[in-house]
């Protein structure tokens, strides 16, 4: 593993690159992961980009502090549960307008740049805003992605037009470059008013949509406390709910107390453990976990080893989720100075609401499909509620020093995939070795039948027929199989000096400044 003084590492090169620009030019961690993330918006405009929602943790180096923005949007004030029983409906649908929420992240990107950030905002998206107006050489991945939503695609002409052309054709949007540019002049107040905004209302009120231009203007992100727990010689600090970021921390509550870190990676037994602590996780998850301004989350008690103690010893619950499904970007930073930044930023399913608002450019996010129209659940829906978010960032501290800096791609199985690269890092493996390594993924599997199973990359190793012949279905995905996830990692080392890993499961790179 090579070294440096500060890194960048996210699922594309050419993000990375804006990012390691940004640090290379003396800019702040944040600086930094705002460059990145808007490059990725271009680049990996199936993922995420500014209709959707953002969290990041960010570690101050000169006090130590850790601390979390939430600028993740709420469902707006027309989208009630009887709006959807209005339309027969008894579910929120996954695409089209009406699963659009609020979307947070330009907002966070400005609100996170003024407490912590060096440089002016319209810098940081020049090579995003050139690269929409330039056009880009879609990766085989993207192209794959593109290939996957043909239907949803051609559903909205702007859409149709720009992903949809001639095989090998640059990927062109001059539409979202435009609503970059407004951001780069006029920051939050650029998209969340004037012209944007009316864009959206009006596309929103011709589509049935329940978005409006007033959710837009009355939206802030919120500064507010990570959640924190011991593990082994570890603080993790995580992002607090609606993150499902405490379902980590629960997960390794779990590990803990079965012993996990006794047993070798790849084994049948750790498998086992991995399944039994997501299923314990998952399942207080759901129970508790949703908008804390709400709902009451019993933080306290759902990180306590007493209470995951318990949860094992209860009778199985429904495991933690049905597919294999991940469309986020997670990215990170370090800067010279020992500032981090840990981001997480998504349109939720790939190309997310599938709705384009106007000629904006801007593609909307669909999370408000997250919420339940079950009257009484936590994550029911109500107007002005955020939903539960699978979005999650993660550092870890020994002894008071920043020791990691990580995060995944992976929808539900986002907090399984974070404590198996933070087990293997804790083990002594470099980010990268890390990163790298075959995963196993717990879940349950929808329509007739159900039941559970472990997904197992193929070089797992011979723990996958140990785990049938126990009983355990198995079934087995490609190694360095895109579903599993792109994680990324940072680690500090004594002096100051880094080291990174960027998935190749993903198009990313780490590089070192």
């Amino acid at each position: 593993m090579s070294r440096g003084r500060a890194a960048v590492a996210s699922p594309h090169h050419a993000a990375s690159r804006a990012g390691a620009d940004v640090l290379r030019a003396g800019g702040t961690a944040v600086d930094a992961v705002v460059a990145t993330n808007a490059m990725l918006g271009v680049v990996y405009p199936h993922m995420c980009g500014v209709g959707g929602d953002l969290f990041l943790l960010h570690h101050e180096a000169r006090t130590g502090e850790a601390t979390c923005l939430n600028a993740s949007g709420p469902a707006p004030a027309l989208a009630t549960r009887a709006a959807f029983a209005a339309r027969g409906l008894d579910a929120v649908p996954a695409r089209g307008p009406l699963p659009v929420t609020v979307p947070g992240c330009v907002a966070g990107w400005e609100a996170a740049l003024a407490r912590f950030g060096s440089r002016p905002l319209g810098e940081l998206l020049a090579p995003a805003i050139a690269a929409a107006e330039d056009g880009v050489e879609p990766t085989e991945r993207l192209a794959g992605w593109i290939a996957g939503a043909r239907e949803l695609l051609a559903a909205a002409p702007l859409l149709r037009e720009r992903f949809l052309g001639p095989a090998g054709r640059r990927l062109r949007q001059p539409e979202l470059g435009r609503t970059l540019r407004a951001v780069a002049t006029g920051g939050a107040e650029g998209f969340y008013r004037g012209a944007v905004a009316d864009g959206i209302d009006a596309a929103m009120r011709a589509a049935d949509g329940l978005l409006r231009r007033e959710d837009l203007a009355a939206y802030a992100p919120e500064w507010v406390e990570p959640v924190r727990a011991r593990h082994r010689e570890l603080e993790v600090v995580v992002t607090p709910p609606n993150s499902q970021g405490v379902t980590a921390l629960m997960m390794l509550n779990a590990l803990e107390l079965l012993g996990a870190e006794r047993l070798a990676p790849g084994t049948a037994a750790h498998v086992e453990a991995l399944a039994a602590a997501a299923r314990a996780a998952y399942a207080e998850r759901d129970a508790y976990v949703a908008d804390p301004r709400f709902v009451p989350v019993p933080v306290e008690r759902l990180v306590d080893p007493g209470a995951m103690r318990r949860a094992l010893a209860a009778p199985a619950a429904v495991p933690a989720r049905s597919t294999l499904d991940g469309d986020t970007v997670y990215l990170c930073a370090v800067d010279a100075d020992g500032n981090a930044c840990s981001a997480i930023q998504s349109l939720f399913q790939g190309f997310g609401s599938g709705f384009v608002a106007g000629d904006t450019g801007v593609l909307l996010h669909n999370r408000g499909h997250a919420f339940t129209l079950t009257e009484g659940a936590p994550n029911a829906l109500e107007p002005g509620k955020r939903p539960l978010h699978t979005l999650m960032a993660t550092l870890a501290y020994e002894d008071g020093r920043l020791r990691y800096v990580l995060g995944s791609m992976g929808g539900d199985a986002q907090p399984q995939i974070v404590v198996q690269l933070l087990d293997r890092m804790l083990r002594g493996e470099s980010p990268q070795a890390a990163v790298d390594a075959p995963r196993t993924v717990h879940g349950r599997i929808l329509g007739e039948g159900g039941g559970e199973l472990v997904w197992a990359e193929e070089d797992v190793g011979p723990a996958l027929a140990e785990l049938e012949e126990r009983g355990v279905r198995v079934e087995v995905v490609p190694a360095r199989d895109e579903r599993m996830g792109h994680a990324h990692a940072i680690a500090l080392g004594p002096g100051g000096a880094v080291g990174a890993g960027a998935d190749r499961r993903s198009d990313g790179a780490a590089l070192l400044v």
